[in-house]
Formats: structure tokens, sequence, C-alpha cells
């Protein structure tokens, strides 16, 4: 008789260990219940298994296996809790330095350029090196690059490990504790340090760029190095619904290319097996280096090191035991990655190849063996990353199934023909000839890409909630890894079907039924949208004549909605609604706009004109034509009250200095949307949800990654 679970010590040992970080961060965040409830079951697993495995021939085995379990979970909530504990505890707000620091990262923009600092070290109240990083964002003109060294004086703002009421997983994994704002020129350049990493990943960046046009260099230095910052957000978009943007993080595609072109190399050096493998792990571990040593190329490295080994050594490689190991020395390191998105995108997926890649395979068993398999892999993937992707981005793409089976294989092969041609243009200063074939490759791809409609083909719009532990519970029970007779597998799959099925249902028709409230906040734009399923409304508090859209765009993709009924303008600021509105309806049409003060005649026409837009302007204290909320202008322009869902709302757009005086009025809100100078707001009013759209310490806020999303009942 077949045992119910095989057992995998490497398994059930990163099994543990993600479990204790998982009730640890429940903990940590004041859930108490589910931090209790993965305790208890996986305490009742362990006793499970100690009490159905044991028989008199392995009872001291699963004893001592039973107690590495123990250990691993609690190993794992112990280094979860030092990691936060460690990054809250290192707060240096309130205070002005003088720093010093090393460029890691930069990219510039039309008004700035964001940097990312290291090895930093400061001179004020305290002196000394800091464990932490810093983004930075240097406004005007500079010219920073990686490896510079440099001097400034500033204040640092702490960034905390919540953040919009959700673990900001992103800055604790990169280890980035501090945000500074400093104008271009408080900043001194005083020297230059580049590791062994950086100048390879420079080495490539230079060589592509001079040989590729301003258009495939982008591509080509995200699929060599994962770093997507220069793509085109537009371009970078098509990529991602298309469901192929996983060519830019570098992964087993690229890993196991290498990997393959280095046993083809070393096939004819006549040395002993296990230096070869030592010698392509090497340059495997040294390429995830370059590329800054991502999950993804970690996990891709160590599962191919893996491979390699148990090759040499003659025995059977089990895909799942070296996925479990990769992800226990990657938590060991920095457990919060459990957490991360990309961390969690790279494991299910492998984990969906593996496990579920070979019973698709064999539903299409009518085809040629080539493309069934080729078809179990990527919807292994789909089926695997699906609740993730819904859970991040709002959406996933039903065409990627095809665009996968169609892109993957072409980008294989142009990635190792771009490395190549890279390494030899940089050696030899000949980029222009060498990159230009794969110039005319990537535009092709490019082309293909931004051919078809996509949106057209993404799903999204529901919630699956705690749904997804049933939805994954039906994939393990499919993927055959527990071992059941076909009648109980049967009904076991079905079972999870359904409660997945009206779990996510019950989850998506609450949310419909909700009103949500998201905030958008940024350098040059600050907006609040509101929407139900009747009506949605968009009210910019502040913005620029030059603002970046990108925001939105992510607005539009998380909250699903692409059209607005009323666009709010608030006053404050001078605005040509009609340049405003052109960058604007990249991300949203718009029906009706609402602004204040004295009508503008000419301002109507023209919108009515050029976007067929319909325009009215307000006073103070006349209520707005809206639905979902119900709010009026005051304090001339600068501030919308009134109420949603029956909660108490005030918006305001930035305060300049001196005008905290005139609001003399006693805001008693339960909801307060604030732009500048909000702290001044907040602690004289003292509402029960304060919501800043810059950073704020202790205060939620929409600024730095991402958009505050808030349900009102």
């Amino acid at each position: 008789m077949k045992k119910l679970i095989n057992l995998r010590p490497v398994l059930f040992i990163a099994i543990s260990m993600c479990c204790g970080i998982a009730a640890t961060y429940f903990f940590m965040r004041e859930n108490v219940r589910w931090g209790i409830i993965v305790s208890v079951v996986f305490l009742s697993a362990v006793c499970l298994f100690f009490f159905v495995f044991t028989d008199k021939d392995y009872k001291k085995r699963n004893l001592i296996m039973s107690a590495i379990f123990i250990l691993s979970f609690i190993l794992g909530g112990l280094n979860l809790f030092g990691q936060l504990t460690t990054y809250q505890n290192a707060d240096r707000d309130g205070y002005y330095y003088n720093i010093t620091g090393k460029v890691t990262w930069a990219y510039k923009t039309d008004y700035s350029t964001r940097i990312t600092l290291e090895n930093l070290y400061i001179k004020g109240n305290v002196e000394g090196t800091l464990k932490y990083n810093a983004d930075v964002t240097v406004y005007g003109d500079v010219d920073l690059d990686v490896g510079d060294i440099i001097q400034f004086k500033t204040k640092f703002v702490d960034k905390s490990y919540v953040y919009e009421d959700r673990f900001n997983a992103t800055d604790v994994e990169r280890g980035i504790k501090y945000t500074a704002e400093i104008n271009a020129d408080d900043v001194s350049v005083t020297g230059n340090s580049l590791t062994v990493f950086e100048r390879v990943n420079l080495f490539i960046r230079d060589s592509a760029s001079s040989g590729l046009s301003d258009e495939t260099f982008p591509v080509a230095y995200a699929m060599l190095t994962g770093n997507d910052d220069y793509i085109e957000s537009e371009l970078l978009n098509a990529y991602r619904i298309a469901g192929v943007a996983h060519i830019f993080a570098v992964s087993g595609l690229h890993i196991g290319f290498l990997a393959t072109a280095l046993t083809f190399i070393f096939k004819k050096v006549k040395i002993n097996a296990y230096v070869k493998c030592f010698l392509i792990t090497f340059v495997l571990l040294f390429y995830s280096g370059v590329c800054g040593f991502s999950a993804s190329s970690l996990r891709a490295t160590v599962m191919t090191a893996t491979t390699l080994f148990a090759l040499a050594k003659g025995e059977r490689y089990d895909g799942l035991s070296a996925i479990s190991l990769a992800a226990i020395i990657i938590l060991i390191f920095s457990p919060v990655q459990l957490l991360a998105v990309g961390f969690q995108l790279s494991f299910v997926v492998v984990l969906g190849i593996n496990l579920l890649s070979k019973p698709i395979a064999k539903l299409f068993k009518f085809l040629p063996e080539k493309v069934a398999l080729a078809l179990g892999v990527v919807l292994a993937a789909q089926l695997a990353s699906m609740p993730v992707m819904l859970a991040t981005f709002g959406q996933f793409s039903t065409i990627s199934i095809i665009a996968n089976l169609i892109f993957v294989p072409i980008m294989s092969v142009v990635f190792v023909f771009i490395l190549l041609m890279v390494l030899i243009g940089g050696l030899f200063s000949i980029s222009t000839i060498t990159l230009f074939l794969p110039d005319l490759l990537l535009k092709g791809v490019n082309a293909c890409v931004s051919l078809i409609d996509y949106p057209f083909f993404m799903v999204g719009g529901f919630t699956i909630g705690s749904g997804i532990i049933a939805y994954y519970g039906a994939l393990i029970i499919a993927s055959g890894l527990i071992n059941l007779r076909r009648i109980a597998k049967r009904i076991s799959i079905c079972s999870f079907a359904l409660v997945f099925i009206m779990t996510a249902v019950g989850y998506s028709v609450y949310d419909y039924n909700c009103t949500h409230l998201y905030v958008v906040g940024g350098e040059k734009l600050s907006a609040t949208f509101v929407s139900d399923k009747d009506e949605s409304v968009l009210i910019v508090s502040d913005t620029a004549y030059v603002y970046s859209a990108n925001r939105l765009k992510k607005l539009s993709q998380t909250s699903g909605k692409n059209e607005i009924d009323y666009l709010i303008f608030m006053n404050g600021y001078d605005l040509d609604m009609q340049v405003f509105i052109t960058k604007f309806s990249h991300a949203f049409k718009v029906a009706n706009v609402c602004y204040y003060g004295v009508e503008d005649k000419n301002s109507e026409m023209l919108l009515k004109k050029s976007f067929g837009i319909e325009s009215k302007n307000y006073q103070d204290g006349v209520n707005l034509p809206l639905s979902v909320i119900n709010v009026r202008y005051a304090m001339n322009g600068n501030m919308l009250s009134g109420s949603v869902n029956d909660k108490k709302i005030s918006i305001y757009s930035a305060l300049k200095k001196g005008e905290f005086n005139f609001v003399e009025h006693n805001d008693d809100s339960d909801i307060m949307v604030c732009s500048s100078r909000a702290e001044m707001l907040i602690n004289k009013y003292n509402p029960s949800t304060a919501i800043s759209y810059r950073y704020i310490k202790d205060v939620l806020n929409g600024e730095s990654n991402g958009n505050l999303h808030l349900k009102l009942h």
C-alpha cells in the first residue's frame, strides 16, 4: 500500500520554515486569528506525520524529523522577527545629517534623478555607518551613475514595514529604510567605487546601448540583467498584459540556457565531472550577482546546480527537493522574501511546472509529444501563478498561454544570441556591428508585442480572498503529490474547487457592493479616486503642468476601471485643463469635468470639441452632481467636504506656507485626505482615518509604492 505522502525531508523543512515565517508575520501584523490557525495546522501536521509514518523500524527517524520540522518552524519565525525588528528600530527621522553614500542604482526622469544609496555614513546627532540603504530623489540637472560616492546634507524620512495597511516587503527585502529629497546643487561627487558585479553590469549596459537603438536597448538590457527601468511604460505594460514580462526577470529561462551553453562548452574539456559542476555553478552565481542576486536568479542557480551535481553523481534529479533547497537558502538569508511578490511568482510558477505539467500534458496526448509537453508547461505555470497575479495586479491575461508558446522559445534563443553579441561587441568595441541583427530581431519582437489589443484578453474584477487555500489544495491533489485512490482524488478536487468557487463569488459580490477609495500621490500629481458599481469619480487635489500618468495607469489597472464619470479639479494651482486631459486620457476616458471658480467658456468649448467632455464650474457650498460621494467645495476650492457611505470625508489640496491659519472651521470628518503640510491638519483634527499623499511617519500615505485602497461598506 502506498503511503499518503512520500517523505521528502528538504521539502518538508522548507514548508516548516515557510509556516514559521507566515505565523510570525500574522502575529506581528496583529492578526492573531490567522497566526494561531497557521501554528495549529502546522503542529497538527507534524503530529499526523509522526503517528502516520511511525512504526517500529522508523520511530526514531521520524521523531528526529519531527524535531527538525519544529526547529525549522521556529527558525523561520525568529528569523523574520529579527529582520523586521532590526528594520523598524533603525529610524533616523527628525534630524539633519551630513551624509555620504554610494550610488547603486540611478534613473533619470524629466525633472529629477532617482538614486539608491548604500554604505551610508552619517554625521549629526549620531555618527556612523547605517545598516540600511536609502532612496533619494535629486531635483535638477545632475549627472550621477552607479558607483559614484556622493555627499549631501538632508533629513531622512523613515520607512515602515507596514505600508498602506499592507506589508512592505519590497523595501524590506531591498534594504531600503530611508527616503529623502534634495536639490542637485546640494550634491557633491567625491569619488567612484565599483564592485566586480557592477563593473560587468555597466559593461553590458554600455555595450548594449552603443550597439542597439533607443527602442531596443531597454528590452535587451532588461533581458540580460533584469533591470526594466529603461523600458517605456507603454511597452513594458504591453509585455506584462501579454503575460511574457517574465523574460525580464532573470530566472530559469535565462539560467537554464546559460547552463546548457556552458555544459556544451565544458564537454570539450577533459576535466573531472565535479570540477565542471563547480565551474558552471560559479559562473551562474557570478551572473546572478551581476543581476543583483534576485530571488528568481538565485532559485534558478540553486536548482540548476542541484541538477548538475545529481547527474554527475548518477542519481535521479528530484525537482521538488531542488526547489525546496533553493527556498531554504534564500529564506535563511532573507525570510521577508517569502512575502515578496517576485519570490512568490518565481516559486509558484516553478512548483506548478514541476507538479502539473505532466498531468496536464496527458490531457493532450492526441497531440505530438513536444506540443503536449509545451502546453503542459505553459498551462501549469498559468494555473499556478493566476491567484498571485490576481491578488497583486487585480487581473491576469488569458492570451498569455498562446503568447508564451510563441515567445518563450524565440526569446530563449534571442537571449543567448544577444548575450554573446553584447560580450563580443563590448570586448572588441564593435557593438554596432555585432548587435545589428539583434537590433532588428528585437524591433520585430516589440512590434509583435505591441500589435495586439491585449487589454481585450485581460480578466479581473473579482477577488479570491482566503479561497486561495482551496484553489492550491485542488492543484496539489490534481498533481498526484498526495497518493489517493482515483475516486477519492476526484471527490477531493471537486470539493476544493467548489469551496474555491463559493469563496471567490462571496468575496467578489462583497467587493462589488462596496465603495472603493484609492489615493495616489507623487511628485507632480495627487488624486483621490472613488468608485462603486454605478459611478466613478476622480478628484485631482494637486498637479503640475508636467506630470507622469504612470500612477494613473496603475490605478486604472488596480481598480479595473478605464472610464470615469466625473473628473473634479480642486483649486490652488494654474491649470490648462486641455493639456492635462490630453495626458490623462492615456489612463482614463472622461465623461464630465467639474472645476472651481469663475466660468471658463473657452476651456469648456475646447474640452467639448476635442474630447467630447461636458464641463461646468462650481462655487463653495454647492453640491457636486455625484452619487458615489456627496461633496461640495469649501475654503475657496482648497477643500472638498461631504460624506461617502455615511462617513464624513474631507479632501484638502496643498496648503501653502502661512495658509493654515485661515482654516479655522472644526473638521470632525471620519476620513481626511490631505496633501502637502498634511501633518498640521491631522494633528489639529485627529480624524479616525488619516491619509496623506506624501509620506508622513505613522500616517497612511499613497505616495511611495502604489495606490492606497480603502473599502467603505
